[in-house]
C-alpha cells in the first residue's frame, strides 16, 4: 500500500513530483471522497453541486488540478456524493480505483462519516494509492492528534482508520508554540515519532517506510 500524506492539494510542485510521477500513473482511476467538510457549509446536494462540480464547483479545479499534472485525465476522476451514493455504490468506487484522495477539513467529521456509512473496513483493507490532504492525511493514521487551532478549542487524541500505526503527523506545521507543545506532549504519552509537515511538504509511506519529501521534520523527542 502507498499512502501520501500532505498539508495542501499541492502534490503536482516541484518538491515532491519527481518521486510521485513514478507512482501515480497517467492511467489510474482516481477517487475523491470529499468527507471532511462541516455540515453547516455542506448541507445537501445543491451545496455539494456547487462546490465540486466540474463547471463552476468552488472547490473542483484545486482538488483536480494535481491529478491532471500527471496525465490523468478528468474521465478518469470519480467522485464520493453521500448525498446521491448509496453504501453500495460508494463501496464499488472503492473497489474499481486506483487512487483515492481524501479532502481537508475536519478529521473527525470525516471519520464519523466513514464509521456512518459503513466504510472503514474496505478503506483499511484498500490495496491502491490513499492520498490525503490536511485532515485527509491524518485519518490515514490509526491514532492522530488534533492541535488546538482556530477549528478546535483544544488538544485531544482520535481514532482513524488502522493503516499507519508507527508514527503520527502534524499538518500546517508553522513552527509555532501551541504546534510544538503538541508534538512534545505526542511524544512523551504515546512514545511514538511525529512528522511535522509544512505546506510545502509530504510523507510518503510504501508498505511502511516513510519517506520525507519537501519540508517536513521527523521529531523522536
Amino acid at each position: 500500500m502507498v499512502n501520501i500524506l500532505l498539508s495542501l492539494y499541492n502534490f503536482d510542485s516541484d518538491w515532491c513530483y519527481d518521486t510521485l510521477k513514478d507512482i501515480i500513473k497517467s492511467n489510474y482511476k482516481v477517487l475523491i471522497a470529499p468527507l471532511s467538510y462541516h455540515e453547516e457549509w455542506l448541507k445537501d446536494n445543491y451545496d455539494w453541486y456547487n462546490t465540486f462540480n466540474p463547471n463552476n464547483g468552488s472547490h473542483y479545479k484545486d482538488i483536480v488540478s494535481p491529478f491532471l499534472s500527471y496525465g490523468i485525465t478528468e474521465d478518469n476522476i470519480y467522485w464520493i456524493n453521500q448525498f446521491e451514493d448509496s453504501r453500495e455504490i460508494i463501496l464499488d468506487k472503492i473497489e474499481s480505483s486506483d487512487i483515492i484522495f481524501f479532502t481537508g477539513g475536519y478529521p473527525d467529521k470525516m471519520m464519523d462519516r466513514f464509521i456512518n456509512y459503513g466504510l472503514v473496513k474496505a478503506l483499511e483493507n484498500y490495496k491502491g494509492i490513499m492520498i490525503g490532504s490536511s485532515a485527509g492525511a491524518m485519518v490515514q493514521i490509526a491514532d492522530y492528534h488534533i492541535s488546538q487551532d482556530h477549528d478546535y478549542d483544544e488538544f485531544s487524541y482520535n481514532k482513524g482508520l488502522n493503516i499507519i500505526k508507527d508514527f503520527d503527523i502534524e499538518v500546517h506545521y508553522e513552527d509555532s508554540i501551541i504546534q510544538n507543545e503538541s508534538i512534545r506532549r505526542c511524544i512523551k504519552e504515546r512514545g511514538k515519532p511525529i512528522y511535522s509537515i509544512e505546506n510545502e511538504g509530504a510523507v510518503l509511506v510504501i508498505d511502511g517506510k516513510a519517506t520525507m519529501l519537501g519540508k517536513v521534520k521527523k521529531w523522536l523527542y
